[in-house]
């Protein structure tokens, strides 16, 4: 089932068992919207539909009491769909909860379903993340728009990569303005309260706009700050302009001051800066800032605060996105295309350990086709990386020989150390145990104690432990003590996740399968905490083989179910498992298929895809 389908189907499971708040996170564009019209049309069921694109935050006590009235009279639908909620900011998600908390009383089994750039962060919310890919298809086969903007008479078809890793150059997704730009209405307001503000305040209106989601004041000072504007002034200016055009926005962190700027005043900002001629200066400031911000998030993976760089990454990606698209730089594309690989290549943790494989694989080639020069060592590292990552690891082999030409071309040992644990993980992966722990070991001679990119030594020591685990468990549990010991500087949560599983299958071969689950449970656990798809299910299939053991063979069928689903969400069509991984996967359907019917266990299954894993987890 392709990844839209999966995507609908949960759509559909949380529709009919009344998911309570489902919201469908994702970039700008009309994709989560047409993915709600379509799961609604094929359940069905007849939903009231808010669209946010009106509303301020100071309308929402009237929409408070106008949904209240709307869905309490006789007959009203019991789905209610938020659409483009993140508009409203705090606010939006405040009448959200009120709502869910108040419907018992006058809407019984109400379920909501909202579009946002971002979870609204309620704890009664299920989160859908609509991955970034081609555009969707109907049940007839034919396109039916775009997806991020991509115009629907544009060929979809995704091209090859070159021989050096890159793909032909193609526009970068944009927003439609048909479909997502703001009305004539919205667009007059925005111009009158634009014409009311001082120089000052409208000049930094227009340098405002180049910001493409949340920001903070550090940010404005070092984009927006120069000439008439130096820093001291331009956060002054900031905060008489906040109440004017810009909305509040809580991104969980109570120490610093966002905002966000809504669409009709940043199409405002941006005619008003093209015209006064500063919107190349001021792309390029932003453009530096990303990069910067890019190599904090680095810095923090590589010092042992793995959850901080995440959460860093995630917040900034609409603007770190733009940075590493050359194609929006007001002059030349090319002239900015290092800015847009260093800036993918310092988000490797983001694409391949936080399971954004297929977009961080998007955003590197497109940044890579525009590259004049040779491609970067580093970054063909990457490129080879998401290949593997994307279950292609024939893909890989030639890009990391490439990768090795280019660093000793450019001697960067560093990068040398980085290839020899890529080619590891790929023999890992195609199950050639032997040269994978000899890949293991050159890495660990080679890599500084404390890189600033990529694996870990942390990670190469667990990673050794895997290659060893089912052939020389002596080895395995030495590999993993010596992972221990280089966590003290600052523990690494991706190696750590797959130093639990390493240890749940050696209590697995040791004969323990109540520890194997134990152990297997955490590396679950920790994989879906940092995002990482490969690592949770993997950890799901070995916890099933635990489950099946315990005479729970529908369980364990849940469990393969959600891990088909979480890889068909994250990754392109045609991935391929890991050999190494796949002897679970194997015994679990085999044992299966003995326990349980054809059908029982294609219900079992889709029950689990509906669950998901997140849920499936917190069940002892």
């Amino acid at each position: 089932m392709a990844g839209r389908e999966h995507e609908l189907a949960v759509l559909r499971g949380s529709i009919r068992d009344g998911a309570g708040l489902l919201t469908l996170t994702g970039p700008p564009g009309p994709l989560k919207s047409r993915l709600l019209r379509e799961a609604l049309r094929r359940e069905g069921v007849e939903a009231l539909w808010e669209p946010a694109d009106l509303l301020t935050p100071e309308n929402l006590p009237a929409l408070a009491r106008l949904l209240r009235r709307r869905l309490a009279a006789p007959g009203a639908p019991r789905v209610l769909v938020l659409d483009g909620w993140e508009r409203l900011g705090p606010r939006g998600a405040a009448l959200v909860a009120g709502l869910l908390r108040e419907a018992p009383a006058f809407a019984p089994g109400l379920t909501v379903l909202v579009t946002a750039l971002r979870a609204l962060r309620l704890k009664e919310e299920q989160v859908l993340a609509v991955a970034q890919g081609p555009a969707h298809h109907g049940e007839d086969g034919r396109e039916r728009g775009r997806e991020c903007g991509r115009d629907d008479t544009r060929e979809d078809a995704r091209e090859a990569p070159r021989e050096d890793g890159r793909e032909a150059p193609r526009e970068a997704p944009r927003e439609d303005p048909r479909e997502d730009g703001p009305s004539a209405l919205q667009l007059a307001a925005a111009e009158s309260g634009y014409a009311r503000c001082d120089p000052l305040e409208r000049l930094l209106w227009e340098r405002i706009s180049v910001f493409e989601g949340s920001f903070g004041r550090e940010a404005v000072r070092e984009v927006c700050a120069s000439g008439a504007l130096p820093a001291g002034v331009a956060l002054d200016v900031l905060d008489r302009l906040a109440p004017l055009a810009l909305l509040p926005v809580d991104d969980g962190d109570p120490g610093e001051e966002r905002y966000w700027m809504p669409p009709p005043m940043r199409t405002v900002g941006a005619r008003r800066l093209t015209e006064r001629g500063d919107r190349w200066a001021v792309v390029l400031r932003h453009r530096r800032w990303y990069a910067k911000v890019a190599r904090r998030a680095t810095d923090w993976w590589q010092g042992g605060r793995q959850l901080d760089a995440r959460a860093l990454a995630l917040l900034e990606l609409p603007d770190l996105a733009a940075a590493m698209d050359p194609t929006t730089a007001p002059l030349s594309p090319a002239a900015e295309t290092d800015t847009a690989v260093e800036i993918a290549v310092s988000l490797w943790f983001l694409w391949v350990a936080c399971g954004r494989v297929a977009e961080g694989r998007s955003r590197l080639r497109h940044a890579l086709a525009l590259h004049p020069g040779p491609a970067p060592a580093r970054a063909l590292w990457l490129a080879a990386y998401l290949e593997l990552e994307a279950g292609r690891p024939e893909d890989a082999d030639p890009l990391l020989v490439q990768s090795w030409a280019a660093a000793v071309r450019e001697g960067d040992d560093k990068c040398l150390a980085m290839l020899a644990h890529l080619r590891g993980s790929t023999a890992l992966y195609q199950g050639r145990t032997e040269a994978a722990a000899a890949e293991f070991r050159d890495a660990l001679e080679e890599l500084a104690e404390y890189p600033d990119l990529g694996p870990t030594r942390q990670l190469c020591w667990t990673a050794l432990a895997l290659a060893r685990v089912r052939t020389d468990p002596e080895a395995a549990q030495e590999a993993l003590d010596r992972a221990d010991v280089h966590s003290w500087a600052g523990r690494d949560v991706w190696a750590d996740a797959w130093a639990q599983y390493a240890r749940a299958e050696l209590h697995y071969w040791d004969g323990e399968p109540g520890r194997a689950a134990e152990r297997a449970t955490r590396a679950l656990r920790e994989h879906l905490r940092i995002g990482c798809v490969s690592g949770a299910a993997c950890a799901a299939e070995l916890l099933a083989q635990m489950r099946i053991l315990r005479g729970r063979p529908t369980t364990a069928a849940h469990l393969l179910g959600a891990a088909d689903l979480l890889r068909s969400s994250a990754y392109e069509d045609g991935y391929r498992p890991a050999r190494f991984c796949s002897p679970s996967r194997e015994r679990s359907e085999s044992a299966l298929r003995e326990h349980l019917s054809a059908g029982e266990l294609r219900r079992a299954y889709e029950e689990g895809a509906r669950r998901g894993l997140h849920a499936l987890v917190a069940e002892p």
